[in-house]
């Protein structure tokens, strides 16, 4: 009976029914076997909403995109299902409030926290252990969630790993792991304050060391190598009733990106009493840092209409690639410290919108909105309007017909390869010569 079309909410509980891989229950995956969304390369997490790309699907938890959602190179999510309470996936006919991104909008909302008592749960899986405690930090006013999951394949690998080294003293791994918090506040029946976290994070990493004695010489060998990536999200909400028509959403948000790959030589000898060191140093890095601000109002003046109306403002920093190299010949007096590649892209995103969803007699209902962008980056601005509305005509009971319109606007792209999904992929925005 609502306005909404191609719309699905799928409670968490329903989630945990459904066969899972490895004993993990994924957001991602389930929303793959919906109508309309497909899968990338076999296994991974990634959805293709609609023969939209993965980077056209604005993926919020608590209100905050995510650039990358994925562990183990796509075959996980990084939301964990103990700490979420309700999933939204619309796939078209998108409400006036969402924009940024052309294809869907998975709109992930965390449990608030239990006022009265503290409940906790757990799970021991075949690659991975998570816990969740929630309960009142005062009865009745403040409630706490916390929720943490840890990957183990390192621990599980690192005999094999030992044991296949021969002569050299090997490490390696992988893991992930993903840390969830919420604190929900009540000053009054009118005013409740939200403060929540994320900080996740993929490491892969190996670690060489060996030595031998050529010649009179005595060599040392250290090889280290890291693969990481990760997100840090953070949101303090403010939720007022103004009256009992009007009420607010004060958001403060702050979000970052980060992906590092990098790799450390030394070699270190001893010859005639004479010590000399090479060190070679490489790393490469790139990610996005956004903070943000919005406001939100609901008005409901009669059962007729119910009225949203806001506006955002995101500053975006762009780190595209940069390259840093160290080098240093102790023999030959030779060192390089240097840095090179892209150089960061400063940018300010701007959205206003209203909808209303309003009664028109009692069989039709419509919902009718306007979204404006605007994009600032290197002197230039782009900026859209984009008009949206969704109607539903009651035919009876039990069956009616829908229909929408919408237009989107992006103003960020993904530059990928069409091999596996690393995270090595960049996001890049729109520039004064890229439309």
């Amino acid at each position: 009976k609502s306005t909404e079309m191609s719309m699905v909410e799928i409670p968490v509980m329903e989630m945990k029914k459904l066969p899972v891989l490895l004993g993990e229950v994924d957001v991602l995956k389930t929303i793959q076997l919906l109508p309309g969304v497909q899968s990338g390369n076999e296994g991974t997490s990634g959805i293709y909403v609609r023969g939209g790309g993965p980077d056209q699907n604005l993926i919020m938890l608590v209100g905050v995109p995510f650039y990358n959602a994925d562990h183990l190179f796509g075959f996980f999510s990084v939301f964990n299902a103990d700490a979420i309470s309700n999933v939204k996936l619309i796939k078209g006919g998108f409400p006036a409030r969402y924009g940024g991104r052309l294809s869907s909008v998975l709109d992930i909302r965390m449990k608030e926290g239990n006022m009265k008592e503290i409940k906790g749960e757990g799970a021991i899986g075949l690659i991975a252990s998570k816990i969740t405690l929630e309960g009142p930090i005062i009865k009745d006013k403040t409630s706490f969630i916390v929720s943490g999951r840890r990957t183990y394949l390192d621990a599980l690998a690192q005999p094999f790993i030992r044991a296949s080294s021969g002569g050299e003293k090997l490490t390696a791994g992988y893991y992930f792991y993903d840390l969830n918090g919420k604190v929900n506040h009540k000053f009054s029946d009118k005013s409740r304050l939200y403060l929540s976290a994320y900080t996740g994070r993929d490491k892969a990493y190996s670690r060489a060391k060996y030595d031998y004695i050529e010649d009179d010489v005595e060599y040392d060998f250290k090889d280290d190598f890291k693969l990481q990536w990760g997100n840090i999200t953070t949101a303090l909400r403010w939720n007022y009733i103004l009256n009992d028509k009007l009420f607010s959403n004060t958001t403060l948000t702050y979000s970052k990106y980060k992906f590092i790959i990098g790799e450390r030589f030394e070699e270190s000898r001893v010859e005639n009493g004479n010590s000399f060191a090479d060190v070679f140093d490489f790393s490469y890095n790139s990610g996005i840092e956004d903070v943000s601000g919005k406001v939100d109002f609901s008005y409901i003046p009669n059962p007729n209409h119910y009225i949203r109306f806001g506006t955002n403002y995101t500053y975006h920093t762009f780190s595209p690639g940069i390259n840093t190299l160290k080098m240093n010949y102790t023999e030959e007096s030779e060192s390089v410290d240097t840095s090179f590649g892209n150089s960061k892209i400063y940018a300010h995103e701007t959205q206003l919108y209203i909808e209303d969803d309003v009664r028109l007699g009692s069989l039709l209902k419509a919902n009718i909105g306007l979204h404006y962008s605007g994009f600032y980056v290197n002197d230039t601005y782009y900026q859209s309007l984009q008009p949206r509305i969704s109607a539903r005509y009651l035919l009876n009971d039990k069956l009616s017909v829908k229909a929408g319109y919408s237009q989107m606007n992006q103003y960020v792209l993904l530059l990928t390869n069409s091999g596996i999904g690393l995270p090595t992929d960049l996001w890049l925005p729109v520039t004064d010569s890229i439309k």
